[in-house]
């Protein structure tokens, strides 16, 4: 008797523990219901608030599919905001991940106190470039620093932006999910102790150069005061298609179906079962560095909203940007994010044997000889009169990112300059310490590669490598970032450095050393100030782009789709990084549609094909 009453005593305090523990949880009142996060203890007497999985819209399954999102549900009951591994889809190169219910944000607040308003940082995370695994990010500092971190999940490649100019697919359905998700923190993020009127987006990769579009955009007008945008722009290459209509009408014939007008691929594309849709998209080798599915200039449309109508090029030009402060950058090595197609693909060859196939698609030439001409030009400038193979692949990786991201960083910072009076930053980060090892990169470089700034902006302290140069370079870039999103001004306590903006007059850029210079000038110096970023480079692209920049814009019918392509071109439309996030949701379509059976035995066929292929990976036959 005596052994059950302790049983039953000890059941009664935990019951009592528990409910205890649920009624500490943080509840924040929104415009939906009430929603519960968690307490997250990072040390002794420090915590922070967090909350995941919050939908800002509804689903997009089904009907919804390309649209943009639609009104959020409201709860009957308190939302337990613990989903912290919702992710939109994606095809990884083998296989996919993600659900079409993915339109969420997650929170993370140091105070849920209203009257705070602290300043808010949206990250988004750019997840098209490449399938390199990445580490987790740690958000931690950014917190320590009393701004409030938000991150929108939006739709990305065919599922985000397929573009028809029709009622079904306007169009930029991702950017839409993101200017939904900025509505979303104008009405709520007050209830998590952030500022509603200073709201800053910073992101990398493609979503550094959704975030940019976004400020291009009218309909952001309001909702964002700050922008910075890492490793990605407006103006690179693939930022905005060419071409809408050409890798829609691949994917859809690669299932099997014939398409004889837009209202067909439409349908096509709508019924396809998501599975099937990734593993076409996963077969897709773009050379040209494009996107298959990327954001598009809109047609106007009676009843859908349009989010962008002119070119990036043509609103900075015309001076029709939002007028907020912007900064924006580049590593020194962007081209590694290619580094893949080298070493373990045929690029080199396929270069050096024809290397107009890989001129980047905001090129037009009005014959082949002309095409010819200017292509053999640039191999000269990158690779002299040399083959192109593994001995020069620090050319290879220079030609490649300095066409995909730093010429066009340069190219907007100038623009952008020249024709606002709102501050604009420029960086270039070189810095390649002991914490870049986590990168696993193939290639043996000493300065930094892409995405290599992420691993010290979310330095996780947890990581016993970290030099004592890694820690400064992480607080520096912590400090100059978050103090932009407070103040405009990218300031630092701990770098000496006073970064000015960059004018027409005075070109300043910020340069963070690489750890070679770091070592030779001891902690004194981490970055310094610069003018005029590489003006021999600027000055041969700026004289191929006055003869042949080819502006983007879309197509609207079949017939058209191949106007204007200097090649053949496939893709690899994937994945960046991912942030704190490591948990995968499952892999559901959600999609209620019964699939058609053309779409459903491809599906079958490359999903057999995909398994096999991971197997191998894996050396497990």
């Amino acid at each position: 008797m005596a052994t059950m009453w302790f049983f039953l005593s000890v059941s009664s305090v935990l019951i009592i523990c528990a409910k205890g523990q649920e009624l500490s949880l943080p509840r924040v009142n929104i415009t939906q219901g009430t929603v519960v996060g968690s307490v997250k203890s990072v040390a002794v007497n420090e915590s922070h608030f967090e909350f995941y999985g919050i939908p800002y819209a509804d689903s997009t399954a089904g009907t919804n599919r390309f649209k943009a999102p639609t009104a959020p549900p409201t709860f009957e009951s308190e939302f337990i905001a613990n989903r912290k591994g919702v992710k939109c889809v994606r095809a990884l190169g083998v296989g996919y991940e993600g659900t079409e219910d993915c339109l969420v944000v997650n929170i993370l607040t140091s105070s849920l106190d209203s009257n705070k308003r602290l300043p808010v940082m949206v990250w988004l995370q750019g997840k098209e470039l490449d399938n390199a695994h990445d580490p987790d990010l740690s958000f931690k500092k950014f917190i320590e620093k009393d701004v409030v971190i938000v991150n929108i999940n939006y739709r990305e490649s065919v599922l985000g932006f397929l573009c028809l100019g029709t009622e079904e697919a306007p169009g930029n359905a991702g950017l839409k999910d993101i200017i939904a998700g900025l509505k979303w923190i104008q009405q709520n993020i007050a209830a998590f102790g952030g500022d509603p009127n200073n709201v800053s987006i910073f992101g990398h990769g493609s979503g550094a150069s959704a975030i940019d579009l976004i400020t291009l955009s009218p309909s952001a007008e309001g909702l964002i005061h700050k922008a910075i945008a890492q490793s990605g722009n407006a103006l690179a290459p693939w930022a905005v298609t060419r071409n809408n209509i050409k890798y829609a009408v691949q994917v859809a014939e690669a299932l099997g179906h014939t398409v004889p007008d837009i209202e067909t691929l439409s349908n096509v594309l709508s019924r396809t079962n998501v599975a099937a849709l990734m593993a076409v998209i996963n077969e897709l080798d773009l050379t040209d560095n494009s996107l298959a599915f990327a954001p598009c200039i809109e047609r106007s449309i009676e009843n859908v909203e349009a989010v962008l109508l002119t070119s990036p090029y043509k609103t900075i030009m015309e001076g029709k940007q939002l007028q907020i402060p912007f900064m924006t950058g580049f590593v020194d090595y962007e081209g590694t994010v290619r580094a893949d197609r080298a070493l373990n693909g045929d690029w080199l060859t396929r270069m050096d044997e024809s290397f107009e196939d890989f001129l980047q698609p905001d090129l037009h030439f009005i014959n082949e000889e002309q095409e010819k001409e200017v292509s053999e030009a640039i191999k000269r400038f990158y690779f002299k009169n040399e083959s192109i193979n593994t001995d020069n692949l620090n050319d290879f990786l220079r030609y490649n990112g300095d066409t995909m991201i730093l010429i066009s960083a340069i190219r907007e910072a100038r623009m952008r300059a020249a024709l606002s009076d709102v501050p604009v930053y420029l960086y270039q980060f070189s810095y390649s310490g002991a914490l870049s090892e986590v990168l696993e990169r193939p290639l043996p470089i000493k300065s930094a590669g892409h995405k290599e700034e992420l691993i010290y902006m979310f330095y996780d302290e947890n990581n016993s490598e970290a030099t004592s140069y890694d820690l400064v370079v992480s607080d520096i870039l912590v400090e100059r970032w978050t103090n932009f999103a407070k103040t405009g001004v990218p300031s630092s306590v701990t770098s000496q450095t006073t970064w000015q903006p960059y004018t027409q007059n005075n070109t300043y850029y910020l340069r963070v050393l690489d750890d070679e210079e770091v070592n030779a000038n001891g902690i004194s110096n981490f970055d310094i100030e610069l003018q005029n970023p590489h003006p021999e480079l600027l000055a041969f692209w700026d004289d191929i782009y006055a003869k042949y920049f080819n502006d983007a814009e879309s197509k609207w019918s079949l017939g058209d789709r191949n106007d204007g392509d200097n090649d053949d071109g496939g893709n690899d439309d994937e994945d960046e990084d991912d942030d704190e996030d490591d948990n995968d949701d499952d892999n559901d379509d959600d999609n209620d549609d019964v699939p058609d059976s053309a779409s459903t035995a491809v599906g079958y066929t490359f999903s057999i094909l995909a398994l096999f292929a991971m197997l191998d990976k894996f050396h497990m036959f």
